[in-house]
């Protein structure tokens, strides 16, 4: 019998079927493949159109961020400014301090120290606040990138609490000198939150200040160039450093006198933007302040006592 070649023959009826279901598999195999290929297509499209979304955001936040960025980078160049000049004027240095004329600078703050008569005399002006100065301190936020995190949650969640950026130095410098000196004052800082509440301990601790002491002093991966050495003004300083961010890190802080500083450094696994977040951290936050707390009460009834116990002698 003569055959074409495009007539195809099957021996029996059985391999006609048997050929016939392995097409149609190899038919289902192909169109899954295609089909998978199409929805990684979809995909890789999906994911292309959110990364170049995610890098307009992106742009965009940086744009919004310029002045934050700027303003900390004046920040720390004017830390190092200080570290600087300090270590030329200092004596014994070698023949470099006889040539740097001698240059006053305020810790870190956008404004002149005051002169002691100045100081006293603004203090006289300002209304008295009856209650403890407990602080807290965010760094640097970055629209998109970072926010206020831990702190400002932390401020609302302890009674007498208080929420300030790190730019508000004088604001607080201000608001702790409104305050009687038996009020106990607390600081908490995170970043360059806590390069201001070093800065606002040594801004106490001078004549034009009344070296007023701080509680507390606690410090979260500190930024900066200058704050680690600790005031004798300071009762307590707790120190937490992030292990994992190296270019954050401030290393750890040294009391100026340690008969009157005690100061406890802890290394953390959490990195530098989540540290401020840490449930542990909290915990160890809110014991001090009670403990701070509880002191004062008990220090405020002696005090009732001893006054009533004078009336009575009068008497």
């Amino acid at each position: 019998m003569r055959t074409s070649s495009d007539v195809i023959h099957y021996a029996t009826k059985q391999d006609y079927l048997n050929k016939r279901l392995a097409s149609k598999q190899a038919s289902k195999v192909v169109a899954k493949e295609v089909a998978g290929t199409m929805a990684d297509k979809v995909e890789v499209s999906k994911k292309a159109k959110g990364l170049s979304e995610k890098a307009e955001s992106v742009k965009e936040n940086l744009k919004q961020n310029g002045k934050e960025i700027t303003q900390a980078g004046e920040r720390l160049v004017k830390d190092a400014a200080g570290v600087a000049v300090k270590a030329l004027t200092t004596p014994g240095v070698g023949l470099v301090s006889n040539l740097v004329p001698s240059i006053s600078l305020s810790s870190s703050s956008s404004n002149p120290v005051a002169s002691t008569e100045e100081t006293a005399e603004a203090i006289q002006k300002l209304d008295s606040i009856d209650k403890p100065a407990f602080f807290f301190i965010t760094g640097l936020h970055l629209n998109g990138i970072s926010d206020d995190g831990g702190l400002d949650e932390l401020a609302g969640a302890v009674e007498g609490g208080t929420h300030f950026t790190w730019k508000e130095e004088d604001k607080i410098v201000e608001e702790i000198l409104r305050r009687p000196e038996q009020m106990p004052v607390v600081l908490v800082g995170h970043s360059l939150g806590g390069d201001a509440a070093v800065s606002i301990a040594n801004r106490l601790n001078t004549i034009s200040n009344g070296f007023r002491n701080v509680d507390l002093l606690v410090t979260l991966d500190s930024v900066g160039f200058d704050n680690d050495i600790i005031p004798s003004n300071v009762k307590k300083n707790l120190n937490f450093i992030g292990n994992e961010d190296v270019f954050f890190n401030d290393g750890p802080n040294i009391a100026r006198n340690s008969l009157k500083t005690i100061v406890l450094n802890e290394l953390r696994s959490e990195s530098h933007t989540q540290i401020d977040q840490s449930k542990e951290i909290h915990e160890k936050i809110f014991k001090e302040i009670n403990d701070i707390r509880d002191i004062h009460k008990k220090d405020l009834r002696l005090d009732k006592l001893n006054k009533i116990l004078a009336t009575i002698t009068n008497i």
